[in-house]
């Protein structure tokens, strides 16, 4: 039976998928404020939680915003065989992150981590990562810059990673960049990045390309089709198993309706209803899900059920999906 892939094996969302709300936003203040009394943009944090409410992923929520100045996000849930908690903040191009994260994959453990990670657009870059549980740690320094007016970026990095009884020196050069243009109303993306990771004691690399086109377009008012592709090549192999990339395709669909909303104040109201599509061609993941959206005026966001269906590889990984949805009014 396939498994699903180790966490930095896998897709993470693009500009354009259809999968999630987001993560982290910036720091809003030129220094660290942690007084109790609550900004001015703290609804607007709430917009870019993650929440976890779902029968086979688990139930809780990702980077929740506590009300200080200073953008602190906690997590807490109950994954299906081990609990998620951490605090992390972002301060001037700086991650700062503790506690127990997803793992990725259907270990039975999550991944204690305790990191600080300075990686700005442009500029001197620098990551300490330590895990547990079999992940990978990490000490690296390097450099980013930007060409082509900044829409293509190119990362060097140097250092050092553990993992197991591997202790390994490596390289890592990567270079990234996005276009979009429109078409009346028909929007379109590309992207792609480009990945090289060199061991020298080992003797090993390993190079990678991701590419991904995206389009979304309004036939009517209220209506939006949106529909992504990505495509991974890899060839090579490197000595820290986390940061071996393989082969991967995931194509995702949406149509969303919204009904317009009510005209004066509304407690409660009906705001949209969604279907989203998820074919995972590498390991056989298919999933369906169905959302009923509503408006309140004291919510950031359009909230409601979803009601969904997983098809697996096998019987044990095919499941009704049961959540909760999420989406930006």
């Amino acid at each position: 039976m396939k498994t699903k892939p180790p966490l930095l094996s896998r897709f993470r969302p693009l500009p354009l998928s259809l999968l999630g709300l987001g993560a982290l936003a910036s720091a809003q203040s030129a220094a660290p404020n942690f007084g109790v009394r609550v900004p001015t943009d703290y609804l607007s944090r709430l917009a870019s939680i993650d929440p976890l409410l779902e029968s086979s992923i688990g139930y809780g929520v990702r980077g929740f915003p506590l009300p200080f100045t200073q953008d602190v996000r906690v997590s807490l849930a109950k994954r299906p065989n081990y609990w998620e908690y951490a605090v992390s903040t972002r301060y001037r191009d700086t991650l700062f992150a503790a506690g127990v994260f997803d793992n990725g994959s259907t270990a039975t453990a999550g991944i204690p981590r305790l990191e600080i990670t300075r990686d700005p657009f442009k500029g001197f870059q620098y990551s300490g990562r330590l895990q547990g549980n079999g992940a990978y740690s990490r000490f690296t320094a390097g450099y980013a810059f930007t060409v082509a007016g900044d829409r293509v970026r190119i990362l060097n990095n140097a250092g050092v990673a553990f993992q197991g009884d591997v202790t390994a020196p490596y390289t890592q050069t990567e270079a990234s960049g996005n276009y979009g243009k429109s078409f009346g109303p028909l929007n379109v993306n590309f992207g792609t990045t480009a990945r090289l990771f060199t061991f020298p004691v080992q003797g090993q690399l390993q190079g990678s390309v991701d590419l991904s086109v995206g389009a979304n377009v309004s036939p009517a008012r209220g209506l939006t089709l949106e529909a992504s592709q990505l495509e991974r090549f890899a060839a090579g192999s490197v000595a820290i198993p986390d940061l071996n990339l393989v082969r991967y395709r995931q194509t995702d669909a949406a149509i969303t309706y919204r009904l317009p909303a009510p005209v004066g104040p509304s407690a409660f109201s009906v705001g949209g209803v969604r279907t989203r599509v998820t074919r995972d061609w590498t390991y056989d993941y298919t999933y369906l899900r169905n959302d009923l959206l509503f408006r309140s005026d004291a919510l950031p966001v359009l909230v409601g059920p979803s009601v969904g269906y997983q098809w697996g590889p096998s019987a044990a990984t095919t499941t009704w999906l049961l959540g909760v949805s999420f989406l930006s009014k």
